[in-house]
């Protein structure tokens, strides 16, 4: 005799789309009702194994009606994702009322629509006995309660009602003692939708950011963790569920081969190629078990892929649950001395600049000794990459690599971590290993006398320093003692500043920018007008690598239906544009605040309108004029009657 569970909901809709859902997955296995929840009794509840609430609204309304004997469930339930997409066919800055049929989910599902990055819209909830229509909105959004849409409303876009989440479907199985096998198909579906997720996205961003923005936003906040790879192994995109649950800490993840990473994964991927999914366990960090699957498929370029999502995770009793696990990895948030894989290569360190090879080659033949090492540089240009990539290119890579960033600690707690006769110091951590101090410039003199005093100590590790002052002129000036610089720095590196290797600029943009839009083959030319990058190209770079980095995080959050151009920089790099812009003779003032009302005009009519300005001047000067802000890059010229326009640069400096 099958099992029974009754489902339960506030709406007919809900019932009728869910019912149907459900009964595809378990059908075979359970017989499946469905009631409204103001419609059901303790009676009617207590003849099904199950009771399955659609929401926690349904549970409230039936809760009184809630007995012992009642077995029930909340569902959680999530978006088809292939639909979201539709609502992206509303005009920017629309008020669009978002309907569904109670206050609670109603909001709920716009709160959603807005951690998925839907945020260019005014979204109102509109439910049942909410009020009068607004009759001057125009656009509506639905989930699968057409019947709740005022009848004047003319565009009406229905994302379908929210299915159950595959972590219910599994709650289910287990509760009815079926095959997690059931769950798994779910979870197939749900990564279709994900597949066809990222070939939208990766065709979008090609049409404009916006798009991209979104389906990005989606992919995160999808709560699989998942990966996919090239037919190499390399990682092409991966979500942040996934570096969180496997724990990964290295950054930049594309274009990284997974091995490089997850070496646990070695011999899974042995047993794969013959087959067109996998499910296997894997061990993380030597108690944490997770399941993954993996599966193969073809893009629309036809090449081979392979996806990789992980399941439901176990921990060993041991060693607590998943709730500890993660405490304990907060509390070290923060923390100005660390303990930490060392992720970084030499390879990370990505340059085309000849004099940065060779330092790079410099410092793999310093890896391979053990003498105390001194880097500086500015902010930004790599220190902490290269101290990482040497300690793992030396003897010592089995051993820690800590540390401890010096300009975020007190004096008395830098004077505690060097204090040997500190039970739990740094230095004892760091035993067999590498200390790395980071900002030894900022080091008062006395804490500069114990490491001094240290260097004579007995204790078995390597030190790594870095520094963003000259070290050598601080000893000359007597801000550094001269004997602790020529004591650590037995070899040095300097890094070299991004303004001095442009060669680079490019090179950095297409790495950051492939990892923050989650597309390996992505390239700035699809993003950036030619005047943003002319104006990139030129920047003087204060804050180096980290700066470019983060401009890219900013420009992934920028709405723009176009190509990005100078007006879309941040506040802070345009108040320095600002301040070149004073440089501005009043005529070229007068000209690009003409061209900016008025583009592609002729220089007679720039004239007239210049003259009617009350400026005093030739068609010859106008002419003259224009040529010079055109190589400065601030009009563009157009040849025979196309006139003259304002660039984008020209924009920021009104």
């Amino acid at each position: 005799m099958k099992k029974t569970m009754l489902l339960v909901s506030c709406s007919p809709s809900t019932n009728v789309g869910l019912r149907s859902y459900l009964t595809q997955i378990f059908g075979r296995y359970i017989q499946l009702e469905a009631r409204l929840a103001d419609d059901v009794t303790s009676e009617i509840m207590e003849q099904f194994d199950l009771v399955l609430f659609a929401s926690k609204g349904a549970a409230r309304r039936a809760e009184s009606k809630l007995t012992p004997k009642i077995h029930f469930l909340i569902c959680i339930r999530t978006f088809n994702f292939t639909y979201l997409h539709k609502i992206l066919s509303i005009p920017p800055s629309s008020q669009v009322y978002l309907i569904n049929d109670t206050e609670r989910t109603t909001k709920g599902a716009i709160h959603l629509l807005n951690t998925y990055g839907f945020s260019q819209y005014h979204f109102i909830p509109y439910y049942p006995g909410c009020g009068e229509p607004d009759y001057s909105i125009q656009y509506a959004v639905t989930l699968g309660e057409e019947r709740y849409v005022p009848r004047y409303i003319p565009h009406v876009i229905d994302i379908g009602i929210r299915v159950v989440d595959v972590s219910t479907i599994a709650e289910i199985a287990s509760f009815f003692n079926l095959s997690m096998s059931i769950a798994d198909v779910v979870t197939q579906n749900y990564l279709n939708q994900f597949v066809q997720l990222l070939k939208m996205s990766n065709h979008q961003v090609r049409q404009t950011t916006n798009l991209n923005f979104i389906t990005q936003s989606i992919i995160n906040n999808i709560d699989i963790g998942i990966c996919m790879l090239n037919e190499k192994n390399i990682m092409i995109m991966v979500n942040d569920p996934f570096v969180e649950e496997l724990e990964i800490h290295k950054p930049h993840l594309i274009g990284v081969s997974l091995l490089e990473v997850l070496p646990e994964f070695e011999e899974i991927l042995k047993k794969y190629p013959d087959q067109e999914s996998l499910t296997a366990e894997l061990v993380r960090h030597g108690n944490k078990k997770v399941t993954i699957t993996l599966r193969k498929f073809r893009d629309t370029n036809h090449e081979d892929l392979t996806l990789i999502h992980l399941g439901r995770r176990q921990i060993s009793e041991h060693n607590g649950g998943a709730e500890d696990h993660k405490a304990g990895k907060e509390a070290g948030n923060g923390n100005p001395e660390q303990e930490m894989e060392t992720w970084y290569q030499f390879r990370d360190y990505r340059s085309q600049n000849s004099q940065v090879l060779h330092m790079i080659e410099t410092a793999r033949r310093i890896s391979l000794t053990d003498y105390r090492v001194l880097i500086q540089g500015e902010t930004g240009t790599g220190k902490e990459v290269l101290a990482q990539a040497i300690h793992s290119n030396s003897k010592r890579c089995r051993g820690a690599f800590i540390k401890l960033n010096l300009s975020a600690l007190n004096v008395a707690q830098v004077a505690r971590e060097l204090d040997l006769s500190e039970r739990d110091c740094v230095l004892k951590r760091a035993c067999g290993g590498t200390l790395y101090l980071d900002g030894i410039h900022n080091l008062t003199e006395p804490l500069q006398r114990k490491i001094l005093g240290l260097l004579d100590s007995s204790v078995n590790i390597r030190l790594i320093a870095s520094a963003d002052r000259d070290l050598y002129e601080m000893s000359r000036n007597g801000q550094f003692l001269k004997e602790l610089f020529y004591r650590i720095n037995e070899v040095s590196l300097a890094t070299l500043p991004v303004r001095k290797r442009p060669e680079d600029i490019p090179l950095l943009f297409e790495y950051f920018l492939r990892n923050v839009y989650n597309n390996p083959s992505l390239s700035w030319k699809e993003l950036f007008s030619d005047g943003l990058w002319k104006f990139l190209m030129s920047y003087n770079w204060p804050g180096n690598g980290k700066e470019i980095e983060n401009l890219c995080k900013y420009f992934f959050c920028v709405k723009a239906d176009a190509k990005l151009t100078e007006g879309d920089l941040p506040a802070y790099i345009l108040s320095q544009v600002h301040e070149n812009a004073k440089d501005l003779s009043p005529l070229e003032r007068q000209i690009l605040i003409c061209l900016s009302q008025n583009p592609k005009i002729g220089r007679v009519t720039l004239l007239h309108m210049v003259q009617e300005n009350g400026m005093d001047v030739s068609e010859g000067k106008i002419r003259s004029t224009i040529h010079s802000m055109a190589e400065q890059g601030l009009v563009h010229t157009n040849r025979t009657k196309g006139g003259c326009e304002i660039t984008g640069k020209g924009e920021t400096y009104l």
